[in-house]
């Protein structure tokens, strides 16, 4: 061995993961699927050049602060600068909080970069052990994306002149992904699930990046992982149906353990190292704030239905589902039918829930009116979830500015939410409220259908929030 391998492999930024599989020549190439071929087809007419495509020149300030943001008013809440050393760094010195927004920005979008490294390399391994030479067609295409994206990233940070490791959780979650020596669990892994996360993640563009560089990197990113998403669902689907028992509890096992771990991914545990505070305080109080129950409510109604696409919500992964607090996303969309690469009856769903089937039934509705969605969705929320928040009154007002408020497509209800059950009715002048949602008719019918969370819809700016954000999260237990 020479002393340049040597010296390679003791590099310490230079990880090697067994990845544990054979390649695989397929020498039958016929076109069998023909749903991935079109998903083939469009990703070759939709690349895009990471050097050219973006415009770097816009000046841009990482240190910005989202509380600037009309958008992020909503986000703002009461904290308790005792019990957390973040919240007391911030409110010392605008100089102090332009920092730690600095910080914050930089992990986040290293950690972004990082997860793109290890889509590229587990989409390599696909490419390499599928025995379908549709698989490896796809595959070979999403490798390109990916090396697309981490180019992106990095041209991003080495403008920021700042960046961060990969996180313990994060880099965890891609030895599991790609240390399995089969196929469909690294399918499993990265297109399911780390991807799916990604895309929720993406999802909010520039409300989550906060300038405009960053902002067209995501949205680029974005559109590319919608089609990474399609196909992990087109190459497994059907793969666990009358799958072996034991094989089937090893892959059960895998989802829970996955996604414990993106459950902690974006936890900014580095930052709060380097500023020297007590990361087990810093962190119980980050974990309570409502702006992240709103972000893991939006990552999770991502992963949870693709899942369900694929058939896997089986008893144990449910109940671990049920246990992490997840599984009642089950009821929303899967990310690609979301985003349009795959039709709505494109895999498994649990038509016997009221909600999915009327959620299905919605789902190429382009508009929706509120009223009587309102008192089915009253009829249909669980006592079991109504018993764990707290009573929240919360105003609806739906706006169509193509007609006027008094149609059936829009109006301004009073909603009451809490362990008596769910009542509704038209909100009276001055009647008051502990929060107020005004969206327009399209957003509605986007939430109702499942296509949106109402979190993602705020966070994005869909939604305009007025009051107690605490209490707006009561809308999840019966939406």
């Amino acid at each position: 061995m020479s002393n340049e391998m040597i010296d390679q492999m003791l590099d310490p930024v230079i990880d090697h993961v067994d990845m544990t599989m054979p390649a695989a020549f397929v020498w039958d190439y016929d076109d069998r699927r023909p749903r991935l071929t079109r998903l083939y087809e469009k990703s070759k007419v939709s690349q895009w050049n990471a050097s050219t495509d973006i415009d770097w020149t816009i000046p841009f300030d990482i240190s910005a602060l989202n509380h600037d943001d009309p958008r992020f008013a909503a986000m703002q809440f009461d904290k308790d600068a005792s019990t957390d050393p973040v919240h007391a760094f911030m409110s010392a010195s605008e100089a102090n909080a332009r920092e730690m927004a600095r910080h914050d920005h930089a992990w986040l979008v290293s950690q972004f970069m990082h997860g793109e490294q290890g889509a590229l390399v587990a989409t390599a391994k696909i490419c390499a052990g599928a025995e379908s030479i549709d698989d490896k067609y796809y595959a070979a295409q999403q490798v390109a994306d990916e090396a697309r994206h981490v180019e992106a990233y990095q041209k991003y940070l080495d403008l920021c002149e700042l960046d961060y490791p990969i996180t313990t959780s994060l880099h965890a979650l891609l030895d599991d992904v790609l240390g399995h020596r089969h196929i469909d669990m690294t399918f499993l892994g990265m297109q399911i699930l780390v991807e799916g996360v990604a895309l929720a993640a993406f999802s909010l563009g520039d409300a989550l990046m906060g300038n405009p560089v960053i902002a067209q990197v995501t949205d680029l990113v974005r559109k590319d992982e919608a089609r990474h998403v399609a196909f992990g669902v087109l190459s497994l689907q059907g793969r666990y149906h009358d799958m072996d028992p034991i094989d089937l509890a090893e892959r059960e096992e895998f989802v829970l353990e996955a996604c414990a771990l993106m459950r902690d991914r974006f936890v900014p545990v580095q930052v709060w190292e380097h500023f020297g505070f007590d990361v087990d305080q810093a962190k119980a109080a980050f974990l309570d704030s409502p702006d992240m129950a709103a972000f893991r409510s939006l990552m999770f109604s991502k992963v949870v239905p693709n899942l369900r696409k694929l058939g896997l919500l089986t008893p144990k992964v449910r109940e671990g589902f049920e246990q992490l607090g997840i599984l009642r996303y089950e009821r929303y969309v899967d990310s690609a039918t979301e985003a349009g690469e795959l039709d709505p009856d494109d895999g498994e769903a649990d038509t016997a829930d009221p909600l999915t089937a009327l959620r299905l039934s919605l789902g190429t509705v382009e508009q929706i009116a509120p009223e009587p969605v309102l008192m089915v969705l009253a009829n249909l929320a669980e006592p079991q979830r109504l018993a764990q928040i707290e009573p929240a009154s919360i105003r609806i007002n739906v706006t169509n500015e193509s007609a006027p408020p008094s149609t059936e497509w829009a109006g301004d209800w009073l909603v009451n939410v809490g362990p008596g059950g769910v009542q509704y009715a038209p909100t009276k002048p001055g009647e008051p409220a502990d929060v107020t949602l005004t969206m327009d008719v399209g957003t509605w019918t986007d939430i109702i259908s499942g296509r949106v969370t109402a979190p993602a819809a705020v966070l994005n700016g869909q939604v305009a929030l007025e009051g107690d954000v605490a209490k707006a999260l009561a809308l999840e237990a019966f939406l």
